[in-house]
């Protein structure tokens, strides 16, 4: 019974590391693919209103209020650009710190730094990963030092 439990803590401390790795490499390949590789904290400096988007007409809202944003890019240049994405009521207040992620040739270009979908993932294996290396390490003690068994 204990050479099935001390093996059962070799198959979950493998797992565990498998999937930390599989993480790491599913990090890895994200940030390659992401276009958006300079970070920031963006300042928001303005609400700007301008028109709704085509779900916002469709609401019946008739004006949008859009952020305008002040960042450092890591060459020093202050950026000062609209956000993209507007809302009414809206989603930003004056003075708020938000996260972005610009692209490093053209600042201009940026969006919210929010985990998506994938960053989730990447998270959910590191989280599985930690739980099996931790249940081995913990079966190995309990069986395979035979402090139970």
């Amino acid at each position: 019974m204990s050479t099935m439990l001390e093996n059962a803590s070799e198959v979950l401390f493998v797992l565990g590391i498998l999937f930390t790795v599989a993480g790491v490499i599913f990090r890895e390949i994200r940030r390659a693919k992401d276009p958006y590789k300079g970070r920031a904290v963006a300042t928001v400096v303005e609400l700007a209103p301008g028109k709704p988007d085509r779900a916002g007409k469709e609401a019946g809202v008739h004006d949008y209020y859009y952020p305008v944003m002040t960042f450092y890019a890591s060459n020093g240049r202050l950026i000062r650009e609209r956000y993209r994405k507007g809302s009414n009521p809206p989603a930003f207040r004056v003075g708020e710190k938000v996260p972005v992620r610009y692209d490093a040739e053209k600042p201009e270009r940026f969006t919210l730094n929010h985990p998506g979908k994938e960053e989730k993932v990447e998270l959910l294996l590191y989280f599985a990963g930690l739980l099996f290396i931790l249940a081995g390490g913990v079966c190995y003690l309990l069986f395979g030092l035979r402090i139970l068994g």
